[in-house]
């Protein structure tokens, strides 16, 4: 049996592991649910091994080389030690863990310099040159996440609170909203908005997509108007990695990737800047960019040992 490597793109829904053969072959795919370990510590290890046992089903563990995971929210673990004993502990195979932006830019630019840009629940760009990693944006809902999936729901139910706050009449898309999730009271609104998750307030954006579509120009406006966020924060990464000559910008998550009116208003604003930037838009799984990163780890603890 050939060598192989697993990676591992663990997000707030769904842990995916794809076992790699060291010229890029894929032999094994594993899945399971989410892996952020901010959201509950004790399921996501649960379900990153459950994704990488998966991976392993017919393949010899003793052939894997390295384990390389990705996992959302990882930034903002405080305390690690738990992750990574699970993981030795059952697996005993080399492994690294990083944020999992960082195999999405190395699977979406090849391993190359330039800047990744996700928005779907949330936002964030991720941008390198020359070894130096720099991030903006990613602040979460609280501080941040303009343009994301999230953030676009939200504008719409301020127009509703301004709408009840000055006695105006709803507009066709506020009413629409509400009578989709069945909220008739501004206690139940608040409710809604208190009390859901994040995900659940951004599951709205394909009904505001569908009503832009359809002519509404506040829901078109909004959506323009997150995809001049994102690129706000896009242009910001390349300014401080000093990136101006033909840089490389890539999308991913379903607002950028789904959302023509997102994305147009994206690529223009980053156009207006920087005519020459290369656009980089395939759709690519980010357990490629483990797989690059891994082969990047072997070589250099092959070259530490040598």
């Amino acid at each position: 049996m050939k060598k192989y490597i697993i990676s591992l793109d663990g997000g707030g829904t769904k842990s995916e592991a794809i076992a790699y053969e060291l010229d890029g072959t894929i032999i094994g795919q594993g899945y399971s649910g989410f892996s952020n370990i901010l959201i509950n510590e004790q399921d996501a290890i649960k379900h990153i091994i459950e994704a990488i046992e998966n991976c392993l089903c017919n393949l010899e563990k003793k052939d894997c080389l390295f384990l390389f995971l990705g996992l959302a929210g990882y930034g903002g673990v405080k305390d690690r030690k738990h992750v990574e004993k699970a993981l030795y502990d059952r697996f005993h195979i080399p492994f690294k863990i990083v944020n999992d932006a960082k195999i999405a830019h190395a699977a979406l630019l090849d391993g190359k310099d330039g800047v990744l840009t996700i928005a779907g629940t949330g936002s964030v760009s991720l941008g390198s040159n020359l070894n130096r990693f720099v991030t903006t944006g990613g602040w979460g809902h609280l501080l941040g996440d303009e343009g994301s999936g999230y953030w676009i729901s939200m504008e719409v139910f301020k127009k509703i609170t301004r709408e009840f706050d000055e006695g105006l009449p709803l507009s066709n898309l506020s009413r629409k909203l509400l009578n989709r999730l069945k909220l008739n009271e501004i206690d139940e609104i608040k409710r809604y908005i208190y009390y859901e998750t994040k995900g659940v307030i951004a599951s709205n954006v394909p009904f505001i997509v569908e009503e832009a579509v359809m002519g509404d120009l506040f829901a078109k406006e909004v959506l323009e108007r997150a995809g001049q966020l994102l690129a706000n924060i896009t242009l910001q990464a390349l300014k401080n990695l000093s990136l101006h000559s033909s840089p490389r910008v890539a999308i991913k998550g379903s607002i950028l990737q789904q959302v023509s009116f997102v994305q147009n208003a994206f690529v223009d604003a980053i156009r207006e800047k920087h005519p020459t930037v290369e656009f980089c838009m395939k759709d690519v799984s980010s357990t490629y960019g483990g797989y690059l990163l891994a082969l990047k780890e072997i070589q250099k603890r092959s070259l530490s040992n040598s």
